[in-house]
């Protein structure tokens, strides 16, 4: 359950400070080999809280089902193989069902569901926590191919949803291609068609003519095996493995910022007058376009 944190508001040392309400925190990314990798599965998890937010859905499921999830995760090859607790039905239930899933149709199931006058959210039930009993009926074991995809006509899938949210939103042609980059890695690491980092670096190590399989990676594989690493984040080196058809661009000296980024916050009269710069600059280029 640390991969999800509830945090408070901080104090703020001045009151004219702005406020910064209660953060939901998602900590369950570890760093990847490249920038494209790391902008991928950061963009997906907040599409998906904007899907979530969007479709008002529910993916609570007891907190002994996550913990079984988390050791779950931590053996060999458990992206591809093992089985994971995950919500069968991730739309509200409405009001009258029975169990909290129990005797729920899902919305997106092909079946017949009851016709409703008014099938908006405040007219559905909710199901704010897992009670136990009948409850253990709204969540299965499901593989990271099934939870990314989906399963039968029940369970749409988490990239189809986002997918949808994102022509939902209608989003420009470029940034479409760029979000459906990051969804098809998303897909491909959930699916095994693509190799996790974990599964790359392992059978980088096998495949070294200095190992013997006797489990003792010597000095020469560690430091051959982080020269690959290191030539893969910085472009140099393709793996169709990691990334698919993606190519990374070469990351140069030349590329990097010649200037200090700045952390400190700006003065009203800053921000007003940045905002101004920009607001013209944008009314230009209608009018340009016009």
């Amino acid at each position: 359950w640390q991969t999800v944190r509830w945090n408070p508001p901080p104090p703020r040392p001045n009151p004219n400070d702005p406020h910064i309400g209660w953060r939901t925190e998602f900590r369950s990314m570890e760093m990847q080999l490249t920038d494209f990798e790391n902008a991928a599965f950061c963009v997906f998890v907040v599409l998906l809280t904007r899907v979530i937010i969007a479709f008002d859905l529910n993916l609570y499921i007891p907190i002994s089902r996550v913990d079984a999830n988390m050791q779950r995760a931590h053996s060999r090859g458990a992206a591809r193989k093992m089985p994971f607790f995950f919500r069968r039905h991730l739309a509200p239930l409405r009001e009258g069902d029975k169990g909290y899933g129990v005797a729920y149709a899902s919305i997106f199931s092909r079946g017949e569901v009851a016709e409703e006058a008014d099938d908006g959210p405040e007219n559905r039930g909710r199901a704010p926590f897992a009670a136990g009993g009948e409850e253990e009926n709204s969540y299965e074991e499901m593989t990271l191919a099934e939870i990314f995809t989906g399963k039968g006509d029940y369970f749409p899938g988490l990239v189809p949803l986002v997918a949808a949210y994102i022509e939902y939103i209608n989003v420009d042609s470029a940034t479409e291609d760029r979000l459906l980059q990051y969804l098809e890695l998303v897909e491909g690491r959930a699916t095994g068609r693509l190799a996790t980092p974990a599964t790359w670096m392992r059978q980088f190590v096998r495949e070294h003519p200095a190992y013997k399989f006797d489990s003792v990676v010597s000095d020469e594989i560690a430091y051959d095996l982080l020269v690959a690493c290191k030539e893969i984040g910085e472009g140099s080196r393709h793996a169709p493995e990691l990334l698919g058809d993606v190519r990374i661009r070469p990351v140069t000296v030349q590329g990097a910022y010649d200037k200090k980024l700045e952390s400190g916050r700006l003065k009203n009269a800053q921000l007003v007058d940045l905002l101004r710069r920009y607001s013209d600059r944008a009314d230009g280029a209608a009018g340009r376009k016009g």
